[in-house]
């Protein structure tokens, strides 16, 4: 599978490499973007930010890439790619954060411990940084999708997000 993340020059993008080792990691960000190749992962530019286009161009990359996977870690993303997630969904592209219904719900600015994340694709948990066992449960019974913080309280899940 290949899997387009944003925010890919910043830290948080890299640490979330380690729950993909399976896939092909395209770390997309905005602007100039360093030409450095590895193995585990490729840069690509996602040209000059425009807020007003975010879902299109990230769609675009998408296609231009063949991602079959996108997570969006940029904050001003979430909204416009979340809303545009249908569109995704008919290009065959898995978008990899809450439905419109639950979105709201893990937009919390509350997190006791940035450590403490976990990825899940449609409830099912793929990495977590804190290994825990009630993890894997709470990931099926809440469908989640995308990069949680998991606070403490079992309801106090918090979108994984780069401001």
């Amino acid at each position: 599978m290949k899997t387009l993340i944003t925010g890919g020059k910043s830290a948080q993008a890299q640490k979330i490499l380690k729950a993909f080792t399976g896939d092909q990691i395209l770390l997309g960000d905005y602007g100039d973007m360093p030409s450095f190749v590895s193995a585990q992962y490729q840069f690509v530019s996602l040209g000059e930010r425009n807020d007003d286009t975010i879902a299109h161009t990230l769609l675009n990359a998408c296609l231009d890439q063949q991602a079959d996977r996108l997570l969006p870690l940029y904050s001003f993303e979430l909204e416009a790619v979340m809303r545009s997630a249908v569109l995704f969904e008919e290009f065959n592209i898995h978008v990899l954060l809450p439905d419109l219904l639950h979105f709201p719900l893990y937009l919390s600015e509350r997190i006791t411990d940035k450590n403490n994340w976990a990825v899940f694709d449609k409830g099912e948990l793929l990495y977590a940084a804190v290994p825990a066992d009630q993890l894997a449960v709470l990931g099926k019974e809440k469908t989640l999708n995308g990069v949680f913080y998991m606070n403490e309280a079992p309801q106090e899940q918090a979108l994984f997000t780069i401001a």
